[in-house]
């Protein structure tokens, strides 16, 4: 009786040691059975395989025994979770190309197969000047009194409509010359013709394609303003490019 008593005491004695090795939080019914079950079969082992009849002995067998079965049967920790794969940086779109109309025709200059149409000529859906518009105007063309011959004072002007007429390579102009209404009519139209082809003439030697040019000379027919002043009859003396 005292032998069962015994064994029974050092059993308990097991199940403490085991108990202060759990975790209380996650405490389980298996983790008394298999300290129970490793406790007396520690002490037995001791008792009986070995001999041992000390309960010292037999104390130290089940306290082994206990914390052997404790952590048999406990469950072991579980895996770390793996770490979250870096998420990629958002890449930012690439910025739209910045669509540009450099001669404010209302056509892009990716489109713009005239891009240097002066301002407030109307173009087609290509940015090329509609037939029939005025190109330019070449105000202030001087000529010496009573003939044909350009002024040097005039180059500049004309520079600049040489220019226009390369931006706009596709383009073919009629060089149209006007004069105020001092004179006689037919003098006044042949006048125009001679200095209509003086400008075409100029823009031939400077580089614009004689296929292109035509010439002829309206006389006084058509002013822009009164010829009643000296600054309306300068206006009225001029020579105008018409897209043909």
């Amino acid at each position: 009786m005292k032998n069962t008593l015994r064994a029974g005491a050092i059993g308990l004695l097991g199940i403490f040691v085991a108990g202060c090795a759990s975790d209380p939080a996650n405490f389980k019914p298996k983790d008394i059975i298999c300290p129970v079950l490793g406790g007396a079969a520690g002490a037995g082992i001791v008792r009986g395989a070995m001999g041992g009849k000390n309960e010292a002995e037999m104390a130290a067998g089940a306290v082994v025994g206990a914390v052997a079965g404790y952590f048999i049967c406990h469950d072991k920790a579980p895996a770390a979770a793996p770490a979250p794969a870096p998420v990629a940086a958002a890449t930012a779109p690439a910025p739209r190309p910045v669509l540009k109309d450099s001669d404010g025709d209302g056509v892009y200059d990716d489109k713009d197969k005239c891009p240097g149409t002066p301002p407030g000529v109307k173009v087609d859906a290509t940015g090329c000047p509609l037939k029939g518009e005025k190109l330019m105007t070449l105000e202030g063309v001087n000529f010496d009194f009573d003939k044909a011959t350009i002024r040097a004072d005039s180059s500049s002007i004309l520079d600049h409509a040489v220019d226009v007429l390369k931006q706009n390579e596709g383009v073919a102009v009629s060089v149209e010359g006007h004069t105020d209404s001092r004179g006689a009519d037919a003098y006044n139209q042949k006048l125009s013709e001679k200095r209509a082809a003086a400008v075409m003439t100029y823009l031939v030697k400077h580089g614009i394609s004689a296929s292109r040019l035509s010439s002829k000379g309206l006389g006084e027919s058509k002013p822009v303003a009164p010829n009643d002043t000296e600054e309306n009859m300068f206006k009225n003396r001029r020579v105008e490019l018409v897209v043909q």
